[in-house]
């Protein structure tokens, strides 16, 4: 029940934010597409809707995919968007994607556990893929947002070692799991 409970939350705030994010970004290359730990499927769904070429697959607890299965089959995509369960820092996510999402991850892990995550989606990708992360994105000093620093809180409180971190963190891990910038934008892509 808490699981039900929380994917309903999560599918809310993400059906809102999902469509400006797909809507953002350029989709147009992306036919295969892996959204780690995807949850509802809101992201993996609206980009679906944003790109008719797109077949994602969402990988995640084999306990949330039951959840994740019928917000499919409400959206009326189950012909483009599969499951997979398993963990995302030990089983086998796979080859040959365009696109990987990572939505509202990272916090939850350390930062020896996020670049050992970007290297296993590094190994995932097509040539020239690329990662979509969304999370919180603090200040050098990681005191702004606010809304980061406070979460940053709850995370020392209900995770192992999750928190939340720095672009400048961000971009390091990305460069050690191999990815590089795009003509120094904040578009990464492996090689």
């Amino acid at each position: 029940q808490d699981t039900e409970a929380f994917i309903a939350a999560m599918h809310k705030n993400a059906s809102f934010r999902a469509p400006m994010v797909a809507k953002a970004l350029d989709l147009n290359e992306a036919k295969r597409m892996l959204d780690i730990g995807g949850g509802s499927g809101a992201y993996s769904i609206a980009f679906a809707r944003a790109n008719a070429n797109i077949r994602a697959e969402i990988f995640d607890l084999p306990g949330v995919l039951p959840l994740t299965q019928k917000y499919i089959r409400e959206s009326g995509l189950e012909d483009r968007i599969t499951t997979r369960g398993g963990d995302m820092l030990a089983d086998d996510l796979g080859t040959g994607f365009d696109l990987v999402l990572i939505s509202a991850i990272c916090h939850m892990f350390s930062p020896e556990e996020n670049i050992q995550l970007f290297r296993r989606i590094f190994k995932t990708l097509a040539a020239g893929g690329q990662i979509v992360m969304q999370d919180f994105v603090m200040s050098s000093d990681k005191t702004s947002p606010l809304s980061g620093a406070m979460f940053a809180i709850n995370m020392l409180v209900a995770t192992r070692s999750g928190s939340t971190y720095s672009e400048d963190e961000y971009r390091a891990w990305l460069s050690a799991a191999g990815f590089v910038a795009l003509n120094g934008t904040d578009c990464y892509v492996g090689e």
